[in-house]
């Protein structure tokens, strides 16, 4: 029961439904909060939270580009979360950081500019339901109409509240159609993005995934980059066509829930998921996630 959990709110442990903030706060009203969400894995050495250090380098990123100053230095948010994870028991699951202006706010911009900070653990199967796939065993994907922000409007490296609108209009259109989640291409035409995952297709063997410039720097994307070269699968970065998109040999998401989501189908384009460079992908990733790899080891926090 979700009201049997308790979050890290300000420097203190707060029960679940206490864990509140007035409906006038300013990153209600204009979604200026930022977050970070990362997964937790009963790993051979120990319950860890994956990729730690690096998601609260991605939060510090997201602070600085809206002119956030968080209100904790990342070392003690750092063993905040380790407190949270193990408070709540969770073993396999994932974690959200949020930080918020809670302060009453009709104005554009903040002027109070008090920050809050909350961690929450959530054990999957106990407190949420979601597959090590996200939400299916494999995704169908349709290109949805809405276009992903253009980076010269907004900062798209930054995970902010505000920024999600976008992505959900375009999984609600493409849910419309017959399909779980979108693919968003930019304001040139070229592919960007899931609604909150990253994409790659394959081609003749070749891992190819959107450019960095158009969308999140993810954590999960930023591992598959560093782990191919064990499997000896070339990947590069390239302006992917709604053309190519329809002619892949197979595809797939990565975030940090699904790590990796074959795609069965984009639009009327069917794939086979998982495709075999996929399948190997997701399998030495499935070993590194059990702490089975020694040289990935560095990528865990252990929970003491």
């Amino acid at each position: 029961m979700l009201e049997d959990r308790v979050l890290w709110v300000n420097g203190k442990f707060v029960a679940f439904p206490e864990a509140k903030v007035h409906i006038l706060s300013h990153s209600f009203a204009r979604g200026s909060a930022i977050f970070e969400v990362m997964s937790v894995y009963d790993t051979e050495s120990g319950v860890a939270v994956f990729r730690l250090k690096d998601h609260l380098e991605r939060l510090s990123n997201s602070a600085q580009a809206l002119m956030m100053k968080l209100p904790y230095p990342r070392q003690k948010i750092f063993r905040a979360v380790l407190k949270t994870v193990a408070k709540n028991k969770v073993s396999t699951g994932i974690v959200k950081l949020t930080a918020f202006y809670p302060g009453f706010g009709l104005e554009v911009i903040p002027f109070d500019k008090r920050v809050s900070f909350a961690a929450a653990a959530f054990q999957f199967g106990r407190d949420i339901t979601i597959s090590k796939f996200g939400e299916d065993q494999f995704a169908t994907a349709g290109i949805s109409k809405w276009r992903k922000a253009h980076p010269d409007t907004v900062p798209v490296f930054a995970k902010a509240s505000g920024s999600y609108l976008n992505p959900m209009l375009a999984k609600l259109e493409v849910r419309e159609r017959g399909f779980k989640t979108p693919i968003l291409l930019d304001t040139e035409g070229f592919a960007a993005e899931g609604a909150t995952e990253s994409l790659f297709i394959v081609k003749n063997k070749k891992l190819i995934t959107p450019r960095l410039r158009n969308i999140l720097p993810s954590i999960t994307r930023q591992s598959i980059f560093e782990i191919v070269g064990d499997l000896k699968i070339p990947l590069r970065e390239a302006k992917i066509t709604r053309g190519e998109l329809l002619q892949c040999d197979e595809a797939f998401f990565s975030s940090t829930t699904c790590k990796v989501w074959p795609i069965s189908k984009i639009e009327n384009h069917k794939l086979p998921a998982p495709g075999l460079v996929s399948a190997k992908l997701r399998d030495y990733f499935d070993l590194i996630l059990a702490g089975k790899v020694n040289k990935y080891r560095k990528w865990f926090a252990l929970v003491r």
